[in-house]
Formats: structure tokens, C-alpha cells, sequence
């Protein structure tokens, strides 16, 4: 199985077979499929070296000549390092700058805070006119990779370093739509987007062991967000839990409980996901998540504990402790 990166690089060199337009720029990051692109279209990549700034805003210059620019680095340096570069150089100017932040969330756990992007969604999220789009296997990021490009506009794809069980088949993604409905039950609806899509299908297995019927959606596209046709998905089940490796606002979460608010949907809406701190030290991925409450066990056991609180009438807060009596 290849990984995201080599997937996203795969279709890129396809596109590049027909379009003679597309650049590819790193900020000296190296991969495999970029080799392979770099041999047979040398004069299409760039090594700008570490200086995302001057990155972004010489993408955006090459973008106004007419060609269509792919960004590749790690996901916190592509984002929150050169925010204002992309935002007002590219974005402002609606022009086909397409990011591709290689670790989202905590893929590059033992590097610490300067590795995570578990902000990055929020912050990204945030730009008027960006397409913020979240795979969660190779198949899907592929897809993306050529949507993105077809849409001639700013995009931002994250993607996960690990290699991950595939979930779709090739041409099996509405990337228009935004979403998928991986599998429908009738008691809650885990709705998560990137690679805890992963985790949100273990814990509806686990659960419809035990009796209880999961609904699993994977949104892939945060931004623009569907929220219509996520609407129809989500407003016939009484319970809904979002699962993302993201911390803070402006996340799947923070999307998912806006659309219930404003639609005034009689469904609970419940949010896992990371605390707002930075993770120091060498912890895996794996420790943090255990941490944080986002192993597969402790998701499983808080979902076994909000639908026992919510039979008896109590309301639980983002942590899983119950806050009210009311019935």
C-alpha cells in the first residue's frame, strides 16, 4: 500500500503528462514520488529551501503567469509559518496555489509542537475562498489531488505520514459532495474526517458488538462545508459525536455544533477531540491519543457512558463528566 504523499505525488505526475503549466515547490523536503517527478520534469520543481515565506509568495508570482503551483511540506510549517504569505498573496488573489502539508495532526508525534498541526484546521479554515480538504487513505487522497487541481483555485490538503487500510475504491469519491456515509445505524452517527476515520470505523465495530448501531460519515471537505447535505445525513439520529485529532475552534467539531445551532437540530451533539495545549516531549502518537481520550478504548467507553447518561437524563461536557440532572 502506498502512503498519502506518494499518492498525492502519483496523481500529480499524471496531471503533469497533460498540462505542461504545473509546478511543484518544497521548502527542501524530499519524498519518493517527488523523485520520480522530478526525473522525468526537472524544470517543474523547485527546491526554494527553508523559507516558507518567500515559498509562498513566489507561488503566488508564478501562479499569476498562469501556471498552477502544488506546495509540499510539513503540514505546521506549510500553514501556521507562512500564514500571511498564502492568505493574502495566494488567497486574496484567488489564485491555483494548492498546499500539501505532509504530518497532519500529531503524524509527527515524537517532534513536538513544532510538528503538529492540530491548530492548523482552525486557522486555515478561517480564509475566505480556501478549499481545506482532509483524505483519509491514498485512494481518496489521489482523488483530491486531481479535484483540487481541476477547481483552478487556493486549496489546502493535509496528509497523514502513516500508511493507512484504504476505504474507498478508485472513482468511488464525490469530492464535490464533501462527504461519505462509510456506514449507516440508527443510534448515534461518529462523524470524523482524515485519519480518525480509521478510528471511528473500529469504534462502530466495537459498539455494534455490543448491540449498539453507528452510523460512521467521513468528511474529507471542511471547507467549503456541506451543510445541507451534511444536514440530511446527521438530523435523524439522536446522537452525534465528533471524532478529529484536532484542538481548539474551527475544526470538524466546531463546524458540526455551529450547523446544530443554527439549524436548531433536536440531536446531541458531543465533540472528541485534543485539548488546547502543546504536547512537549517524545510521546507517540499512539500515548497522546491515550492520553487525550481518543484511543480506541476510551472513545468506545466515553460513547458507552454518553448514552447511558443521556437514558438517564444527564448531559455531559466535553471532558465526559456530567454536568446536569435534568430531565
Amino acid at each position: 500500500m502506498k502512503d498519502f504523499r506518494d499518492s498525492a505525488f502519483d496523481a500529480i505526475h499524471h496531471i503533469l503528462k497533460n498540462d505542461s503549466r504545473l509546478m511543484v515547490l518544497t521548502n527542501d523536503m524530499g519524498a519518493m514520488g517527488l523523485d520520480s517527478i522530478r526525473k522525468d520534469y526537472p524544470a517543474h520543481v523547485i527546491n526554494m529551501g527553508i523559507a516558507e515565506q518567500n515559498l509562498m509568495s513566489v507561488a503566488a508570482g508564478l501562479a499569476l503567469t498562469g501556471r498552477v503551483v502544488f506546495v509540499y511540506g510539513i503540514a505546521s510549517h506549510m500553514t501556521l509559518r507562512c500564514l500571511e504569505q498564502y492568505r493574502l498573496d495566494a488567497c486574496a488573489m484567488n489564485l491555483p496555489v494548492i498546499l500539501l502539508g505532509v504530518g497532519s495532526g500529531l503524524a509527527y508525534g515524537a517532534d513536538g509542537p513544532t510538528h503538529h498541526a492540530v491548530n492548523d484546521m482552525g486557522a486555515m479554515g478561517s480564509i475566505p475562498g480556501l478549499t481545506l480538504l482532509n483524505p483519509a487513505d491514498a485512494f481518496s487522497t489521489s482523488a483530491i489531488v486531481e479535484w483540487a487541481y481541476l477547481q483552478n483555485r487556493p486549496a489546502y490538503i493535509r496528509l497523514d505520514k502513516e500508511v493507512h487500510q484504504p476505504l474507498y475504491e478508485h472513482g468511488s469519491l464525490d469530492c464535490q459532495q464533501g462527504f461519505s456515509i462509510l456506514r449507516k445505524g440508527a443510534d448515534l452517527v461518529l462523524v470524523s474526517t482524515g485519519m480518525m476515520v480509521h478510528r471511528a470505523i473500529q469504534v462502530a465495530d466495537v459498539l455494534e458488538s455490543e448491540g449498539i448501531q453507528a452510523s460512521v460519515l467521513d468528511v474529507f471537505r471542511l471547507a467549503p462545508f456541506n451543510s445541507e447535505e451534511i444536514l440530511d445525513a446527521i438530523q435523524h439520529v439522536p446522537v452525534m459525536v465528533s471524532l478529529e485529532e484536532q484542538a481548539g475552534p474551527g475544526g470538524l467539531g466546531s463546524r458540526l455544533a455551529e450547523l446544530v445551532v443554527d439549524y436548531a437540530l433536536p440531536v446531541r451533539c458531543h465533540r472528541m477531540m485534543l485539548p488546547e495545549q502543546f504536547f512537549l516531549g517524545t510521546a507517540t502518537r499512539e500515548r497522546i491519543h491515550d492520553q487525550c481520550g481518543l484511543s480506541l478504548e476510551k472513545i468506545c467507553q466515553r460513547v458507552r457512558d454518553l448514552l447511558e447518561n443521556l437514558r438517564g437524563g444527564r448531559i455531559l461536557s466535553r471532558n465526559g463528566l456530567a454536568v446536569s440532572g435534568a430531565k
